[in-house]
């Protein structure tokens, strides 16, 4: 017992520490993507090619390094409680446009399809507009990463008391004895793709405890090798509803 409540001060504390490091470890990153945008743009004087094919790769490399840094504080925010979350009316409409429009590249990069399908009844809920966006793009990222043809789909519907939003994919697909193993910290499924995707398989689980933040809830379903659909809940007047 006394291993144990150990451990779980340990826990905490780590938590705490990665929670209050998010400005120091956010801003230098920050800093070498900006200055980086600034010499692309030829700034400070004109490059060759071969000077440009690198400061791009240096660019990409400080976003990814920032993405996995984010995740980390995330979890971290979220297990030391100091995750706060909003409840302000906001369009739901437009913050669909909004993410689609962020992975409409991506999905065309990867030659798929994206389509989204808003139920005419959706319109203005009470949530945090940032924290629901930030689990879309999630999901539709991980579903962009992992589909390597065919369509992505989200759809957005209302039900008694809530928004009900769907991500669906025409990808691999999760094995049954896998699908348990989706929201746990670090895991990532081995599905044939996930060696050939970098991440720190903080995603979903980010996705999940900002849902229950939220006073939603998540959940998975797939068929192997014909696709995955995630579906979130969220009330239409916040925490208060739930």
């Amino acid at each position: 017992a006394v291993a144990k409540d150990r451990a779980e001060a340990a826990d905490r504390l780590k938590s705490v520490f990665l929670a209050t490091m998010s400005h120091e470890l956010r801003t230098p990153l920050n800093s070498i993507i900006g200055f980086t945008g600034i010499i692309l743009q030829e700034l400070a004087g004109p490059l060759n090619p071969e000077q440009r094919k690198q400061l791009l790769m240096v660019r990409d490399s400080a976003r990814h390094l920032l993405e996995l840094i984010n995740d980390v504080l995330d979890i971290s925010k979220i297990e030391a409680g100091q995750m706060e979350v909003k409840s302000e009316p906001f369009d739901v409409r437009a913050s669909i446009t909004k993410v689609t429009g962020i992975v409409k590249p991506l999905a065309e990069k990867n030659g798929l399809a994206l389509r989204v399908e808003i139920a005419p009844e959706v319109g203005t809920i009470v949530s945090d507009a940032r924290r629901v966006e930030q689990i879309l793009l999630n999901l539709l990222n991980n579903a962009i990463k992992f589909t390597e043809r065919g369509t992505v789909t989200l759809t957005a519907k209302r039900v008694p008391g809530a928004i009900r939003f769907s991500v669906a994919d025409t990808g691999i697909g999760i094995k049954p004895e896998d699908l348990d193993k989706l929201f746990q910290p670090f895991q990532q499924i081995d599905t044939g793709l996930t060696r050939q995707r970098e991440g720190t398989g903080l995603g979903l689980v980010i996705c999940r405890r900002l849902a229950n933040l939220l006073g939603g809830e998540i959940h998975a379903s797939s068929e192997w090798g014909k696709g995955t659909v995630f579906t979130i809940t969220l009330p239409m007047k916040g925490q208060d509803t739930v």
